[in-house]
């Protein structure tokens, strides 16, 4: 039975991804480890030189140049039982091994290592030859390897499971826009589906229905009986207004007329049905313009949809709270980084008396804030330099054809 490997310890055959991570961890450890072995072998050069190495030395020697000569050596004896320790642990690939294998190997390893450094260090005529020296010399070599490579091996261990779990979070978060992106797209698709029902199938049963009264009326009328005739009337001409203002406005409200057109052919359709005494007028920046123009490209539908709605509450507002009589729509697109991605940015100029003091909650704006904010966007309320309310949101987006449409599937 073999010993569990930690996750992503192994690289997986033709996997790139998991070579690369393998290639990290190598270097990490190789980094770490080696760090601290040269760190050592300072520490054992002072070491040397105040056990009465230097002492030694200088009475052995009597030279500046031999006193140099035995420093350089201890150090590089020092620095070849880092690189022993580290060549010596690697070739077991210890990363592909559980934690008490990996201590073992470290330990083995460092032990083998000591014994040629000992012996290199006690050839030298300045070195310290009593025995408490030597052990200890022997010992914290020992321990130095243990601990200068098993650092190493945990720091690469650590960091790879950080980026395991890093990893893991963004697939997570890359899987849940997923789910929220096909949600949107079958809302679009509902949305469409009961806006065809309400505007196509209801609508045309009324019509016949307000048809075939008024026929029944006329036959009515022409017998003679006027009384029955009027009521008939008074009945179609109560589902004419059924019609032309609660489906209709039940439609709008599924799904916005012009959707399909673009963005801002919906928002123009939004203000023409304001009524005649309000001035409004929509108008779109050369970014966009020239985005759908030239490049074929726009907004899909499931951020164009907030936007429209966006607009048709703060036009709401605009008249119902601040009383306004002017409005104005400005929207253009601003590029990122991203060549495909950008931030639709719209702002609804009033002339009316503006967001009272102390700003609102935004009760009513709360659902809009939300959803472009889920987007990555932001919603503000505020007035504008002629003192009327102005609401400004930016929505980012990612461009699709022009030729592309969601197919309803019914």
């Amino acid at each position: 039975m073999t010993a569990p490997v930690e996750r992503g310890a192994t690289p997986v055959e033709g996997d790139p991804a998991a070579a690369v991570r393998a290639r990290d961890r190598l270097r990490l450890t190789v980094l770490v480890a080696g760090t601290n072995f040269v760190l050592y072998a300072l520490v054992s050069l002072a070491g040397w030189a105040g056990w009465g190495g230097l002492h030694a030395a200088v009475a052995v020697e009597r030279g500046t140049l031999g006193v140099v000569l035995d420093g350089v050596v201890v150090l590089l004896v020092n620095l070849a039982f880092g690189a022993a320790v580290i060549a010596g642990t690697l070739a077991f690939r210890p990363l592909d091994r559980p934690w008490p294998a990996r201590v073992l190997v470290v330990t083995c390893v460092a032990a083998v290592a000591s014994v040629p450094r000992i012996l290199a260090l006690a050839a030298l005529t300045s070195t310290p030859s009593s025995g408490a020296y030597v052990a200890a010399v022997g010992t914290l070599g020992l321990l130095a390897g243990v601990v200068g490579m098993t650092a190493g091996l945990l720091s690469a261990s650590l960091v790879d499971r950080a980026r395991t779990e890093q990893e893991r979070r963004e697939e997570e978060a890359l899987r849940a826009a997923r789910v929220v992106e096909e949600l949107q797209g079958e809302e679009v698709r509902v949305r469409r589906h009961v806006f065809d029902q309400l505007h196509g199938t209801l609508q045309f049963h009324l019509v016949t229905v307000t048809a075939g009264l008024d026929r029944v009326a006329d036959e009515l009328a022409a017998s003679g009986d006027d009384a029955h005739a009027a009521d008939l009337r008074h009945w179609a001409e109560t589902l004419e207004e059924i019609r032309e203002q609660d489906v209709r406005s039940l439609s709008h409200a599924v799904f916005p007329s012009g959707a399909d057109m673009g963005t801002q052919e919906a928002i123009q359709v939004l203000l023409r049905r304001l009524p005649p005494q309000i001035d409004a007028a929509v108008e779109l920046g050369d970014n966009y313009q020239t985005l759908v123009a030239d490049d074929g490209l726009r907004m899909p539908m499931a951020e164009r949809l907030v936007v429209i709605y966006t607009v048709e509450e703060a036009v709401t507002n605009a008249l119902r709270h601040g009383h306004a009589s002017r409005v104005r729509v400005h929207a253009d697109a601003e590029p990122t980084d991203d060549p495909d991605r950008w931030v639709f940015v719209t702002v609804v100029d009033d002339d009316g008396s503006g967001p009272p003091r102390p700003a609102p909650p935004m009760h009513g704006l709360r659902r809009h804030r939300e959803r472009i904010e889920y987007r990555g966007g932001t919603l503000t309320l505020g007035t504008n330099p002629g003192g009327g309310g102005r609401l400004a949101f930016r929505v980012p987006f990612t461009v699709e054809p022009e030729g592309r449409r969601e197919v309803p599937h019914v």
